[in-house]
């Protein structure tokens, strides 16, 4: 519809004209420099402010390519404007924390991706004059040949290699290689939370994603979305490992203990102990090493297995195969603060205005330093502001 969608705070979203966009590109985070408030949409000979839901917008969602804009077009406007005191002025300088720029990261949700939202494949490195798939070997950071082999099959950790870790046996000339499409994650999937279920001519499998336990806090863990281990950035940075109790279970087979356990939980590793694999053995700490069957490239939604034992039973026709992960996007946005004191924003320059009126704000307006509206706000409701009340509102722009 053409209202601006109801809402329950007084935080607002912004959006760029396009001049703004055009700006944000050549121009530092100190582009907003003054803010105006407007009442565009007040009629003062009606009785009745508008309510939640029924202040029409300034643009629509819809983005190029089927992506999402937070663009209006270039001849918006704001209609009528308070005046911020006596003097006639209409824009007020923004407060000197609005520079912010801040970068969260948003959960896209669990999500269970089966059937054509997953490609399977099997890649020989041997075939290399045959398949051009073996390129992606260099994709994922894979031995390429026999001598790279070696640094996991005949180099200890002493001496900088895996042959004596969990690591092991990612050096295979044959691997599966499961594409998860595109659509179904976002920026990055959550390596925390990866559970893959497959099953090969001879048995069936479950598969969890994990981090390496280097001794970072279970809370700090918790927090990363891939694994940090440096000696394993070898692979990559955004990668998670994986592995089965069908093939091995935690601290080198301990049969008490499971993958599976932290799986979908709030803090998975602090409070709900899931396991982190441990890279080599070390009996002081009663440690043992693991068994990694494979890594998830997070980013590049692809699911590597390496264990021969699953590899050579499976089925590529296989309609088995099921992922279930989560996601996450990253929200850039800057956060501006926009503050009318008491005696502020009283009279407005909408002709309908009496000076026994209460402004009705529907709008924000928010300009640089060479007074071009480079952004606006709309409300989802008329916010009616006595000019003794003392006003403030958080306006919030996704870059």
């Amino acid at each position: 519809m053409g209202y601006n969608s109801s809402a329950t705070t007084t935080t607002l979203t912004a959006k760029f004209t396009p001049l703004g966009r055009k700006k944000l590109i050549i121009t530092n985070n100190n582009l907003v420099s003054t803010f105006s408030l407007g009442d565009s949409d007040a009629n003062y000979f009606a009785a009745l402010p508008l309510v939640t839901g029924e202040v029409p917008t300034d643009g629509g969602t819809v983005g190029p390519f089927a992506s999402v804009t937070n663009s209006v077009a270039s001849n918006v406007d704001i209609k009528s404007v308070l005046l911020v005191n006596s003097s006639g002025i209409t824009k007020k300088p923004v407060e000197v924390t609005s520079n912010e720029v801040l970068i969260d990261y948003i959960s896209n949700g669990l999500t269970v991706i089966s059937g054509t939202n997953l490609t399977q494949k099997i890649i020989n490195r041997i075939s290399g004059n045959t398949d051009p798939l073996v390129n992606l070997y260099y994709s994922f950071n894979l031995p390429l040949n026999s001598n790279d082999d070696y640094k996991f099959t005949g180099l200890t950790s002493t001496f900088g290699g895996f042959s004596n870790t969990a690591l092991s046996g990612l050096a295979q000339t044959k691997i599966l290689v499961i594409g998860i499409d595109n659509s179904q994650y976002g920026e990055l999937i959550d390596g925390k939370t990866i559970k893959l279920q497959l099953t090969t001519t001879a048995s069936t499998y479950t598969i969890y994603s994990t981090f390496q336990n280097t001794g970072l806090a279970n809370n700090v863990q918790d927090a990363n979305y891939m694994d940090t281990a440096p000696d394993t950035s070898i692979f990559g940075s955004n990668i998670a490992f994986l592995v089965s109790d069908n093939i091995m279970k935690p601290n080198g087979g301990n049969a008490s203990l499971s993958w599976a356990t932290g799986y979908d939980t709030v803090k998975p590793f602090s409070v709900n102990n899931k396991q982190q694999y441990n890279l080599v053995t070390d009996t002081n700490l009663s440690q043992s090493a693991d068994t990694v069957i494979g890594i998830a490239y997070l980013d590049k939604g692809f699911l590597v297995i390496t264990n021969p034992t699953i590899v050579n039973a499976f089925d590529v026709t296989s309609n088995a195969t099921v992922v279930t992960c989560d996601s996450v996007s990253t929200s850039v946005s800057q956060n501006i603060t926009c503050i009318s004191n008491r005696g502020e924003f009283g009279i407005s320059t909408n002709p309908t205005f009496s000076v026994s009126d209460t402004p009705r704000i529907s709008e924000v307006g928010l300009y640089d330093a060479d007074g071009d509206l480079i952004a606006i706000a709309k409300t989802d409701r008329h916010l009616v502001k006595n000019v003794n009340e003392f006003f403030a509102l958080g306006i919030k722009i996704s870059l």
